[in-house]
């Protein structure tokens, strides 16, 4: 995963030692680029969840999170960095993270024109679209197997 032969990292952190980065990589995609609502994105559920930061050249450029219950969510890159393999290599890394931890199975609420992304990385579709934050979502699981 390069561009202009730059290196990006995967670090697992928690909300506690990167809320900085988290905060504003969330802040620029959802709630200034998408308009989600800040009570919406900020739901108090960051200091439980374990975390994934993708660094550039040391510069946070991209995230998500695992909740608990094995939800993945709060995917983000920043404009700039899209379709450069980020969101899929963050992807991997949450979804190898919760077959750590000992997960069998992770789910998404996917914002709808993200859905191909999800299905991509082998999670299926269940149930009817709903909106959040005024944004069409599909929730998508994706059953873990023990690792080769």
């Amino acid at each position: 995963m390069s561009n202009n032969a730059d290196t990006v990292t995967l670090e697992v952190v928690s909300w506690n030692d990167a809320s900085e980065a988290l905060s504003a990589l969330r802040r620029t995609v959802f709630i200034e680029e998408q308009g989600v609502p800040r009570d919406i994105e900020w739901d108090g559920r960051d200091a439980d969840s374990r975390h994934v930061l993708a660094l550039r050249n040391g510069q946070p450029v991209g995230c998500g999170r695992l909740m608990p219950d094995g939800k993945i969510g709060r995917m983000a890159v920043l404009a700039s960095e899209r379709g450069h393999g980020i969101g899929a290599a963050v992807l991997a890394r949450l979804i190898e993270l919760a077959r750590e931890v000992g997960f069998d199975r992770v789910y998404v609420h996917a914002q709808q024109h993200a859905a191909p992304f999800y299905s991509r990385a082998g999670f299926s579709p269940r149930g009817a679209t709903f909106e959040e934050a005024g944004i069409p979502h599909t929730t998508m699981h994706l059953a873990l197997t023990a690792p080769a």
